[in-house]
């Protein structure tokens, strides 16, 4: 009897841990769980084992969906890529003006850490991965990510609202290490205060208007003339030398 309850008793917790799923729900689980695993773990790090254990499954079962550890690999790396390329490339196809779009699109990528926080984990660290297996893979991403960032530079230039001076590819460049900058600043918990401040700057300082940029450059000749008058102002007087008269002159021959 005491058997038979232990045997009843195993089969009825394996049971529980091999709860029957339809075959999508069952990949989408342990995609999802994949996620957690290298975003704690790292890419590197993470396996089929540490992914059952997260899952409350055997091993064997997620083998089944992800035969390789390579595989794995793949498609967690395939979720995070669509996940980030979907986002940028929807911006393409917003009708705001180029600055609104762009601040829209830099606020949603600090919002992820918010709504899909192991996605932009190994985001990041794939970033900096730079092993010759999926490092090639994360360029391509990159270059699609800032080809959307020069396009809507190039359409706020063409709609007066970013600096025609600027160089579109060179700022992209820019805004995009800037943004993980700015959200490395949230995942070490700063003050809401003070990533708003730097995500307005971001977007100010390196794109301001283009009637600003002409102000400044029309102010720039006043502005070297002040400056030179105040050196002027500055420096020393050279001591007057005393007229010399006619009487110090006759004074000087009877001497």
């Amino acid at each position: 009897m005491k058997t038979d309850r232990a045997r009843k008793g195993g089969d009825e917790k394996r049971g529980s841990r091999d709860a029957r799923l339809p075959q999508n729900q069952r990949r989408t689980q342990l995609l999802a769980c994949a996620l957690k695993v290298f975003a704690e773990h790292g890419i590197s790090a993470g396996n089929h084992a540490l992914v059952a254990a997260e899952a409350d499954v055997a091993v064997p079962t997620v083998f089944f969906y992800f035969k390789t550890r390579d595989k794995l690999v793949d498609a967690v790396l395939t979720e995070v890529e669509h996940f980030v390329g979907s986002a940028f490339e929807a911006a393409m196809h917003v009708s705001e003006p180029a600055d609104v779009t762009l601040e829209q699109l830099i606020r949603r990528e600090v919002q992820a850490l918010d709504t899909h926080p192991y996605h932009v984990r190994v985001f990041f660290e794939w970033g900096i991965a730079m092993r010759a297996e999926i490092w090639p893979r994360y360029l391509k991403l990159d270059k699609r990510m800032l080809a959307v960032l020069t396009q809507i530079i190039e359409r706020g230039q063409r709609e007066g609202v970013f600096r025609p001076d600027l160089v579109p590819e060179d700022e992209a460049q820019i805004l995009h290490a800037a943004s993980r900058a700015l959200a490395q600043m949230k995942l070490t918990n700063a003050p809401q205060s003070r990533v708003e401040r730097f995500l307005q700057s971001m977007v100010q300082t390196l794109l301001f208007p283009a009637q600003t940029a002409t102000a400044t450059k029309r102010a720039r000749p006043a502005v070297a003339r002040a400056k030179a008058a105040v050196k002027r102002s500055a420096a020393p007087a050279k001591p007057a030398s005393a007229p010399a008269t006619a009487g110090t002159a006759s004074a000087r021959k009877r001497r």
